[in-house]
């Protein structure tokens, strides 16, 4: 008994000796030249055993942690006097949330990061998959393969072929620069080789700024050619970049695009542009040049700037630079607080618009304007009381040879200061009160225009009283009706005085501001005469889910509308303004229908616009139609009637497309046609498009673009991928 008691007790020291070896084995290493305490490994099996030659065995649903390393296997061996490990799989081993390792069989060191797996199979990121004949660990950070095949599409044992693929005679992969190095590489699409690169340098997914060449762009213009866009990526550290994006077309246009971003502590800049050379103006070299930016100072204070210049007025246009007709470059100074507002910019402008020769714009402007708004519920007036500054200066630029004589250059300066007191009440029956003082004194300076006076104080004194009583009622369908008629009588106190109206030549009236005091953006042109606002609103709210609204009104004045020339015609002019009808109803699934319309007094349709939406799940549809008359004063000399229409659909395939127009049926043409087509899944990305620019007073030129980006996903952090497809079971 007493020789069974010592052999028993031998044979459990041997496996306590064999286990604390093998978890002082798969220890943490020491930080950075100092000892520190090693971390334990834990070790889970269905059967654990100790045989002749000191070896340990583990058997069954084996599982080892350590550190951020999780591995699970068949069977493992441990010898503690070479501390290896001899792995039968399948194996699993789970290096972070990163790096995935699957294998059929591995020898490895007692920390699980050095040594030899077979069979083995990398994922990184969840996205990009390496098969290896043989996988080599040599430290923490180097891993190197053999007979490699590399991809980020989906293999299934119907279809083993990937869309594209990447073999190599070896692949080094290095954790800590996380990139990938191909030797020997062989590119193939759809399994037929296309390129072979004796060396290959790729960043693996987890790296978003590697240094190299990025996806390549071809585009096709019938002004410009067909070329190819090569980028470049240089970063300049963790917060600066560097973009060099080189451009050569068939029409022997070469060109130079660059991009510099640098990311602060409060913001963040952003500068580009282009320089090229063209046969449409051969002896020029052309280009533009812009500056974004946005930074937070002390105080709340925010400075944002968005700059942009030209060479020439066709340049940005040809170049499908930016698509507006007008340019506005702005520096911007503001803090906007939950009662206060304060904003100071400097802006530029720059038209693309060839109707714009010989006619007159602001060149730049300057303007401030400060607002705040108090609360005055603790005083017996009540209410609240909203304060505000402002300040322009802006000049014309002189007018062009051959210019009408009615549009002379002119600076001109303006300050004014304002105050509104406001409040509501409810009264008996439901009735919804509100009253409302406004005060505004305008000091304006001219020069160079002799046809104003200048300087010049003009003031307005506003009394405001609203009744709004909303009546509501259920219909036997459960759905909810509220009527809601609108008087508002407005009751003024002016100085009549000549200003030019240079800051708002369009005025709008719509149901957002039919009971507004002022509807004008601008301060040359005030609403601010004596006037009645009547209106009557019906709503209907259904429990199906979808809801109607309707707006119908008018205005009546003391005195025609000033600021306008009497024989411009608008829809807010004269005594009576158009009769404005606004609908709105929402459908349940993402359908959405407006309309809005101006009906001149003599029963005509002045102004309108109809628009329809829907968003599905897989489709997306939207269409408009706007007419607008012809106006002189607006710069708009024929009339408008225009249709917009775009749709786009995904398919589960993978494809989607998109299609839209623009089209005048005034002056029975097309503005912009465009067409795309586009493919992703789970490591492949295709976009096509198609645009087709006709003549108009915005463009030169009819042109055609063509726009082809092709993108391997999953490798380097670009475009996200799109949904993978699944396996037949």
């Amino acid at each position: 008994m007493r020789s069974i008691r010592r052999r028993l007790a031998n044979f459990g020291l041997r496996c306590a000796a064999a286990l604390l070896a093998f978890a002082l084995a798969l220890a943490g290493a020491l930080a950075q030249g100092q000892a520190q305490a090693q971390s334990l490994a834990t070790l889970t099996a269905d059967r654990v055993s100790v045989d002749s030659a000191g070896r340990l065995i583990a058997e069954g649903a084996v599982e080892v942690w350590h550190d951020s390393v999780r591995m699970t296997a068949t069977r493992i061996v441990y010898d503690p006097r070479t501390r290896q490990l001899g792995i039968a799989g399948p194996i699993m081993l789970q290096d972070g949330p990163d790096r995935l390792f699957l294998a059929d069989a591995a020898e490895l060191s007692g920390d699980l990061r050095e040594g030899i797996v077979r069979s083995a199979r990398l994922v990184l990121e969840r996205q990009l998959q390496i098969a290896a004949a043989e996988l080599r660990r040599q430290d923490a950070n180097l891993t190197e393969m053999d007979a490699v095949v590399a991809s980020s599409c989906q293999v299934c044992a119907e279809n083993p072929t990937p869309l594209w693929e990447i073999r190599a005679d070896r692949v080094t992969h290095d954790q800590e620069r996380r990139e990938l190095r191909f030797e020997g590489a062989q590119f193939r699409f759809a399994g037929v080789p296309v390129v072979y690169l004796p060396r290959l340098r790729l960043p693996d997914p987890s790296q978003t700024r590697a240094r190299g060449f990025l996806p390549p762009r071809f585009r096709a213009s019938s002004r410009l050619g067909f070329g190819v866009e090569l980028p470049y990526f240089i970063p300049l550290g963790d917060r600066r970049d560097l973009t060099l994006a080189p451009t050569v077309t068939s029409e022997q246009m070469v060109a130079l695009a660059f991009r510099y971003r640098q990311a602060f502590a409060h913001g963040g800049l952003d500068i580009g542009g282009q320089i090229a050379r063209d046969r449409l103006l051969p002896d020029e070299t052309r280009g533009h040049l812009y500056a974004r930016g946005r930074f937070a100072l002390p105080h709340d204070l925010t400075l944002d700037f968005n700059l942009l210049a030209g060479s020439d007025r066709a340049y940005l246009d040809e170049y499908d630079i930016i698509p507006d007709a007008r340019i506005t470059s702005d520096i911007t100074l503001e803090r906007i607080r939950r009662d206060q507002a304060i904003r100071a910019r400097a802006l530029s402008f720059q038209s693309l618009r060839a109707i714009d020769r010989g006619r007159q714009r602001p060149r730049s402007a300057v303007e401030m304007r400060w607002q705040e708004r108090r609360g005055l519920a603790h005083l017996p007036v009540g209410g609240e009381l909203r304060l505000d500054v402002a300040g322009r200066a802006h000049a014309r630029a002189a007018a062009d040879e051959g210019a009408p004589s009615n549009f002379p250059a002119r600076r001109l300066s303006r300050l004014s200061a304002a105050a509104e007191w406001r409040r509501q009440w409810i009264a008996a029956g439901g009735v919804l009160l509100a009253g409302a003082v406004h005060g505004r004194v305008d000091h304006v300076d001219i020069a160079g225009d002799a046809r104003f006076p200048s300087p010049v104080t003009r003031h307005a004194a506003q009394a405001m009283l609203e009744a709004r009583w909303p009546w509501a009622a259920v219909d036997g369908r459960g759905g909810r009706h509220v009527i809601e008629p609108i008087a508002q009588i407005v009751a003024s106190h002016r100085r009549e005085v000549a200003l030019p109206n240079d800051d708002h030549r369009m005025p709008e009236l719509d149901a957002g501001n039919l009971f507004a005091l002022t509807r004008y953006s601008g301060y040359d042109a005030p609403d601010d005469g004596s006037r009645a606002n009547l209106g009557l609103r019906w709503s209907r709210y259904d429990p199906a889910g979808w809801s109607v609204e309707t707006l119908i009104g008018r205005i009546w004045r003391d005195a025609p509308l000033a600021g306008f020339p009497p024989d411009t015609r608008q829809a807010l002019g004269d005594r009576h303004s158009d009769w404005l009808v606004a609908a709105r109803l929402a459908l349940p699934r993402g359908l959405a229908f407006g309309v809005q319309a101006l009906v001149d007094p003599e029963g005509g349709l002045d102004r309108g616009e109809a628009r329809f939406g829907w968003t599905g799940r897989r489709t997306q549809l939207s269409t408009a139609l706007l007419r607008l008359p012809s106006s002189a004063f607006e710069d708009r000399m024929a009339g408008l009637r225009d249709w917009t229409f775009d749709i786009g659909h995904r398919f589960r395939s993978g494809w989607g497309g998109r299609l839209g127009w623009s089209y005048d049926f005034q002056q029975d043409r097309f503005g912009v046609a465009r067409a795309g087509v586009e493919f992703r899944n789970e490591c492949l990305l295709f976009d096509l498009s198609l645009s087709r620019r006709f003549a108009t007073s915005t463009n030169v030129g009819p042109s055609t673009r063509f726009d082809l980006r092709i993108e391997l996903l999953g490798i380097g952090g670009g475009s996200a991928a799109g949904p993978g497809r699944s396996c037949q079971a």
